[in-house]
């Protein structure tokens, strides 16, 4: 080893050794014990124990992390029943440190199991649960399973059952369950929670009033302000009730089936996500508070036009729409409110919007295909994001004269008073214009003032030919930056 490996690893090893001992390098230990806690109480359990061979000072640090987090992976090849003696071991010293010092707190526990769920480890399960609730545990998140890879088995086997200690955890303000099974029968109550999330849940049904468990849910939780449901397929029969709440400001549903007409009553509801096939048998009509409405991956919506949906919305200040595919040929969009607007098309169907009466759009983003007409009559300058899709028109193939002829109609129809415009293609080529078409074809003069270009592939030597060419799309440019680098 030449004399600067032997600098090197004595510097390290001095390094290491400060870890240790408290040297005036280890700034971490000089830290206050709050710090310290806090710091760990992001890392995995597992990790957080490990502290405590760093020096006296750091040997019980680790009762004093108020979360507990455990993961279990099996596509990387863990040893299952290691990682279930650790969990047991664990829960021992941790609940001898509960009875000997007064003030340790749990504040959140996360168990995260990727693998088949193994009955014969429920008590185990139940056990943690127990002890989660009984040191009133705030946050609990809870993956048991192997999530989308079981959506194919419809059996009770393959999901771990909620225990009843857990159906009146009081101090509970968030609760993220997925891939467990719920007993219908059990009445819930969460006076204290705010955050629900359900995730390909299983329903035992064992109760006589056939009610789904998200309505009983509702019930118990007084103080809900968000909810997700995703992989969620609602019990047939509750057609008739509401998805009723009054403190209701969040609520998303991404792939949930509604086997009858799906109500809801959130009359606070604030921002509503639908996702999938969600969009189906929905009825939000008493939701007239609506600020941000993103409908994701869909198909058609409701076989209603957009614009009538939107009027249901006097508050709407965003909104998002990404379609699969439409049946309209033209959306028109509109909103006195209305502050930015998403569009996202996943179908290669041409497509014609119209933004109008729309006086405080300040955002446009639009992601998709060429083939699209869009008409922006908004009254002040906009900010925006395009990111030009090539799809059948692949670059690979060579930009040709019916690209740059598309592109530059394309960029006409956004031709409104923009501030700063993020544009994103996939080659530096998809925006240099060939000098012939220059000179048949007229500049689109466009006002843009601040402009941000993206490029996956980019050859640096084109760098200034990219740039006369977009300062022949728009003279008036104050600022460029290629790649987040400034040009000028």
């Amino acid at each position: 080893m030449d004399n600067e490996g032997v600098k090197k690893r004595a510097k390290t090893t001095s390094s290491s050794s400060s870890m240790v001992a408290g040297d005036d390098d280890d700034r971490i230990s000089k830290l206050p014990d709050s710090v310290i806690i806090h710091i760990l109480s992001f890392l995995p359990t597992e990790d957080v124990v490990q502290t405590c061979i760093l020096s006296k000072r750091w040997k019980l640090i680790w009762y004093s992390v108020p979360t507990i987090s455990f993961s279990y992976n099996i596509e990387l090849k863990q040893d299952q029943q290691k990682f279930y003696t650790y969990m047991k071991k664990y829960l021992k010293h941790r609940k001898k440190a509960m009875d000997n010092i007064t003030d340790l707190v749990i504040t959140s526990f996360n168990l995260k199991i990727n693998d088949f769920y193994q009955r014969s480890k429920a008590g185990l399960l139940d056990k943690w649960l127990a002890f989660a609730v009984e040191n009133k545990v705030k946050e609990l998140h809870l993956k048991i399973g192997l999530g989308k890879k079981r959506m194919f088995m419809y059996y009770p086997e393959y999901y771990y059952c909620l225990p009843k200690v857990v159906d009146n955890a009081t101090y509970l303000t968030v609760l993220e369950l997925d891939g467990v099974e719920l007993d219908t029968s059990c009445s819930f109550s969460f006076p204290s929670l705010k955050i629900l999330s359900l995730e390909e849940i299983h329903q035992a049904d064992t109760s006589k009033d056939n009610v789904d468990v998200v309505f009983k849910f509702l019930l118990g939780c007084p103080c809900l302000e968000k909810l997700r449901l995703h992989n969620y397929e609602f019990l047939r029969g509750d057609g008739k009730l509401p998805l009723q709440s009054l403190g209701l400001k969040f609520l998303e549903l991404k792939r949930t089936d509604n086997q009858d007409d799906l109500r809801i009553e959130a009359i606070n509801l604030e921002s509503l996500v639908i996702s999938g096939d969600s969009a189906d048998n929905v009825n939000l009509s008493a939701c007239k508070k609506i600020r941000n409405l993103s409908f994701d991956d869909i198909g058609d919506i409701f076989d209603l036009s957009l614009n009538a949906l939107i009027s249901n919305y006097p508050l709407l200040e965003n909104l998002t729409l990404r379609f699969k595919y439409t049946n309209d040929e033209h959306l028109k969009i509109s909103g006195q409110r209305l502050k930015s607007f998403n569009f996202k098309n996943l179908c290669c169907k041409p497509c014609n919007i119209t933004i109008e009466s729309a006086p405080k759009l300040g955002y446009f983003c639009y992601e998709g295909y060429l083939d699209l007409s869009i008409l922006i009559e908004p009254s002040n300058s906009l900010s925006g994001k395009i990111v030009i899709s090539e799809g059948y028109n692949d670059g690979y193939n060579g930009y040709d004269s019916i690209w740059f002829t598309d592109m530059l109609n394309f960029l006409l129809n956004l031709n409104c008073s923009w501030n700063t415009i993020s544009l994103h293609v996939k080659e530096y080529e998809a925006l240099i214009w060939p000098e012939k078409l220059k000179r048949v074809c007229r500049s689109p003069l466009l006002n843009w003032k601040h402009l941000k270009v993206i490029t996956n592939y980019g050859n640096p030597e084109r760098i200034s030919d990219l740039k006369e060419s977009l300062m022949w799309i728009s003279p008036s440019l104050e600022t460029l930056s290629i790649n987040e680098k400034c040009i000028f």
